[in-house]
This record gives structure tokens, C-alpha cells and sequence, in this order.
């Protein structure tokens, strides 16, 4: 089940959007329950008692505790960084405050059936993607672990350092080999010794990258200085990238 949240001051937008994404599921055989609020703290709430969601449509602009703050919440008091978080608003202000919360995507109001169709399809496919597993060596033994809970590779001589959420594990390898088998588009190379998933990055400066749990910062070498921008920016916040 598709569990999905709106949340939004003005209950004729949520309406609208109910409806939009009912046909969407409608049309692609998706079973899936909706819940909506009319303010951030609702849903906050509901979520601190641990309602989880996948997918969460969040304006922007609400009296009280505002979308970008929702958004914040979820993912520092709850330390929820598996739910997907749509913004929406009629201005594109302020699009820098939206990366902590490292939303997929802004929708800009009024909304349109297509583009809520095109961020679902895009929201399903990264659920199905998280639910991939890397595949390494080490021993003899095959190991896996999801690409999700992947911070970030680091290269450390003839081996390779997996850096997870909770642990950290290494194997013989090299860096270009993993690229060339292929990875999720959410890992970017930003040095010839890291590879860093843009799910966990806090902040993105223009030659440097803080990681959400990491000391320090991750220097963006000038080799991979300009590919890397651009291709983080556009996942971070893909509606205002360029």
C-alpha cells in the first residue's frame, strides 16, 4: 500500500490534488490510502506518533509551522529520511532554504495533472530503486547492502570503504569499476576518492559537500568540479536547476 500525505492551508487545493492523484492511481493500478492535513503541525504530529508515509506533498507557505519547517522536522527530530517530500507553492522563492530537507521535486501552483503524474511516476520509481542492493566481495563471501543506507565510497588504496548509516565496511576495488557497472543516479562522483549519495548532503557549497552525520566536509575536486555541480544541483532541486 502507497501510503501518501497532503498537507496544505487551503483545503481547495487539497481537494484538487486528492483528485489528481486518485485518477494517477486509478490509471496505473496503484492501491494506495491519502491522508490530508490543513497545517504543518498536524501532520508533524500524527508522524511523531509514527504514522509513516512515502511520499508527502508539502506547501510551502502555512500559517504556524510552515512547510519548510515540516519538512526539517521530519528529517532532524524524526530522523525520517525515507519519505519522499514534494514542495509546492505558487512562488519559487526561497528555493536554497528547501535543500536540508532534501525534497525530490517542487511543484509550482497552480497545480497540473500532468506534473503530478510525472512526480508520482518518478516518486514510485525511486521507492522501487531504493529497494536495490550493492553487491560486493570481501573473502570469498558476497555481501549486500541496500543503496540507501550508502552515505557515501571512499577510496583507500587498492581498497574501497563503504560508508553506511551505521557501520562501515571496505573491499578490494577501485572506484571507476564500480561506476562502470553502474549506480543509482542519486551517487555522484565529486573526487577521485569519493562518491557520495546526494540523499544525505546537508548543505552543498561550490567546492565542498556536508554529509548528514559526518565531521568535516567532502572537498568537490576541480576536476569533478563543474560535472558534479551540475549534476547535484539538479537532483537536489531539479525544478530550479539551470
Amino acid at each position: 500500500m502507497w501510503s501518501i500525505a497532503i498537507c496544505d492551508d487551503d483545503k481547495r487545493d487539497c481537494y484538487n490534488l486528492e483528485e489528481m492523484l486518485e485518477a494517477y492511481c486509478k490509471e496505473k493500478g496503484v492501491a494506495a490510502e491519502l491522508d490530508s492535513f490543513y497545517d504543518g503541525c498536524s501532520l508533524y504530529e500524527v508522524m511523531k506518533l509514527g504514522k509513516q508515509y512515502d511520499l508527502i506533498f508539502l506547501d510551502i507557505l502555512m500559517a504556524g509551522m510552515d512547510g519548510i519547517m515540516v519538512g526539517k522536522e521530519i528529517r532532524r527530530a524524526l530522523d525520517n529520511e525515507e519519505v519522499q517530500i514534494v514542495y509546492m507553492s505558487y512562488s519559487a522563492r526561497n528555493a536554497e532554504a528547501l535543500f536540508e530537507s532534501r525534497p525530490i521535486r517542487f511543484l509550482k501552483k497552480p497545480l497540473r495533472e500532468n506534473n503530478v503524474f510525472q512526480i508520482a511516476d518518478y516518486a514510485r520509481k525511486l521507492s522501487f530503486r531504493s529497494a536495490q542492493q550493492f553487491l560486493y566481495q570481501k573473502k570469498k563471501i558476497l555481501y549486500q547492502v541496500p543503496y540507501e543506507k550508502i552515505l557515501y565510497f571512499q577510496s583507500c588504496g587498492r581498497k574501497i570503504e563503504i560508508h553506511m548509516t551505521n557501520e562501515k565496511s571496505e573491499f578490494y576495488g577501485k572506484l571507476s569499476e564500480i561506476l562502470q557497472k553502474g549506480l543509482p543516479e542519486q551517487f555522484v562522483q565529486i573526487h577521485q576518492s569519493y562518491i557520495v549519495n546526494k540523499d544525505y548532503i546537508e548543505e552543498l557549497a561550490s567546492d565542498r559537500v556536508y554529509l548528514k552525520g559526518e565531521k568535516g566536509y567532502f572537498s568537490i575536486s576541480k576536476t569533478f568540479r563543474q560535472t558534479a555541480l551540475m549534476r547535484l544541483r539538479t537532483l537536489l532541486m531539479p525544478d530550479f536547476a539551470g
